[in-house]
């Protein structure tokens, strides 16, 4: 009996652990993800290469085919099994999917993650809602989602904006003012000395 309990401690303690190499994958996908994002950024997002943007298409396809059959037999992760590093670059693979009806599909289980304190953070809720929304030609609510045109950061149309604000801070995010600014830098369309993006 004594034996069988101990098997039993070290499986439970086992399916506990870190799974490393799914932890790693999920890393690897969202580096290489953000790697040609930020190759796009310096070459300018209006003036990059159609090599480099074509590129970029066929690794945010190919992510998204990968994470789906990682899926395929589970519905989502648990910040023990691939910390939180491993959840936002799951979340970040949704984020940039080409599948809209992928990210629509997988909005509520990442919701549910949130408000069970498992590893989504109110940020990336608030943002894959809004894109979601936005796909559906509905306003955004948390002011997230924005376009560069003419060398200007102009958001897409929100919901109520007197009170995006409030639902920002809910979700414990900086004001529309800040976020502005911080695109504004990220973007190079404004120097913004406050704004540190290390």
């Amino acid at each position: 009996m004594r034996l069988l309990v101990l098997l039993f401690f070290i499986s439970f303690l086992s399916s506990a652990a870190t799974n490393e190499p799914l932890q790693t994958q999920l890393i690897e996908m969202a580096e290489l993800d953000q790697l040609l994002r930020n190759q796009l950024g310096e070459a300018g997002w209006d003036k990059a290469p159609k090599e480099l943007r074509a590129q970029l298409s066929k690794v945010d396809h190919d992510n998204t085919e990968a994470l789906k059959a990682i899926l395929s037999d589970r519905q989502w992760f648990t910040e023990k099994e691939v910390g939180r590093d491993g959840i936002s670059a799951a979340f970040l693979i949704i984020q940039h999917s080409p599948d809209k009806q992928f990210q629509e599909n997988m909005l509520p289980i990442l919701k549910n993650s949130y408000l069970n304190n498992e590893g989504v953070s109110g940020q990336e809720v608030a943002l894959l809602t809004d894109r979601v929304l936005i796909h559906m030609n509905k306003a955004q609510i948390y002011g997230t989602q924005a376009e560069i045109k003419n060398g200007e950061v102009t958001f897409m149309p929100i919901s109520d904006k007197d009170l995006v604000d409030k639902r920002r801070a809910e979700m414990n995010m900086p004001p529309m003012e800040y976020y502005k600014k911080l695109l504004e830098t990220m973007y190079g369309i404004k120097d913004h000395p406050e704004i540190d993006l290390n």
